[in-house]
């Protein structure tokens, strides 16, 4: 059975932070490649969350995971995750994000903790369709099996959702490289009650570990153009649009399909390759190196001291006109949680 060092992961705001607090991502012995359960309601919970649909008699079912980019409410999932809302039915996709305290016992969650999105972004490109283009008809399809999610304004039920590190240049899928999944595989498209929620709100994030097998650039088929690479393990569902981790603790990827493993075969997954998805900074404005958002700082008046980040200019001016003292605003490039920063 094959060995190997288990990852150390962090959220960027816990860098830093004694390795004595940090949750250990080991597999169970004598299965490397197998899901195992992350307990760490803390760190990556506060940064990895599970999507519902919501209906409008306020059910809700789950669909797959996402995960936070920024202090300004964006997440990451796949695009299929939450493809639904683009037929204009009567639902909208949500996050299930942490609550604000850690309760003992039986405890109910906060209304705050289902947090809606209120809109998303997708890449898309011409679809090559000869019939169309003969009918005068421009057809447009998903590029990337990935879409950008704004959180609407958080309630006070609910904790502010931590960052992972995301890297879109300098890292290319290498034959035979181990990489670690994170999702929620316990939603299964059923309606969730109660219990369930507690469930996923404390222990129902999983991570499984796998090998890096082949790469994909232009996708699998013309129909999917998505770039992956291609990943021996055993995704179970849920785990779709949940991040995938390299050795440094980087996101350089996104789970997008999976088939599992049977008997002596392995499960072989799917996961976009951030670093050929190119047009992904074009709607997360915000990415730059790992650990780092593009934003708007908001300084004191000499321009020395930096007072807040925000996610536009017009915000960085709101928030500055609502002080008693003079200020000036630029674009800055910071590294999340801190207020070190360099000019954009």
């Amino acid at each position: 059975m094959e060995e190997f060092e288990p990852f150390e992961i962090v959220t960027c705001e816990m860098v830093g932070a004694p390795k004595n607090g940090f949750c250990p991502l080991a597999p169970e012995a004598g299965k490397p490649f197998h899901p195992f359960r992350i307990q760490d309601p803390f760190g990556l919970r506060s940064a990895i969350v599970p999507v519902f649909r919501q209906d409008t008699a306020g059910r809700i079912y789950g669909l797959g995971t996402a995960f936070n980019i920024d202090e300004f409410g964006s997440f990451l999932t796949a695009h299929h995750v939450v493809d639904f809302s683009e037929h204009n039915g009567p639902s909208r996709p949500i996050l299930f994000l942490s609550m604000h305290v850690l309760g003992y016992g039986s405890v109910p969650v906060p209304h705050d903790c289902f947090v809606p999105v209120t809109g998303f972004h997708v890449a898309m490109m011409d679809a090559n369709d000869p019939m169309g283009a003969l009918l005068g008809k421009s057809e447009r399809k998903v590029a990337i099996d990935l879409a950008v999610l704004k959180a609407s304004q958080l309630g006070p039920g609910v904790r502010s959702p931590q960052t992972l590190a995301v890297r879109v240049e300098g890292w290319q899928p290498t034959i035979g490289d181990v990489v670690l999944a994170v999702g929620f595989p316990e939603l299964d498209l059923s309606e969730l009650d109660m219990d369930s929620q507690k469930l996923l709100l404390s222990e129902g994030m999983y991570g499984a570990y796998g090998k890096i097998v082949a790469a994909h650039p232009h996708g699998v088929t013309t129909s999917n153009p998505s770039p992956v690479f291609e990943v021996e393990s055993d995704w179970p569902p849920g785990m779709s649009g949940g991040p995938i981790f390299n050795r440094a603790g980087e996101v350089v990827g996104i789970v997008s399909r999976s088939i599992r493993a049977e008997s002596d075969l392995p499960g072989s997954g799917f996961a976009v390759d951030l670093g050929r998805s190119h047009r992904i900074q074009v709607f997360a404005a915000s990415l730059d190196a790992p650990g780092w958002q593009v934003c708007w700082g908001m300084f004191s008046e000499n321009g020395n001291k930096l007072l807040s980040v925000h996610p536009s200019d017009e915000a960085a001016v709101l928030a500055g006109n609502s002080l008693a003292q003079p200020f000036s605003v630029k674009k800055i490039v910071n590294r999340i949680g801190t207020d070190e920063w360099m000019a954009a």
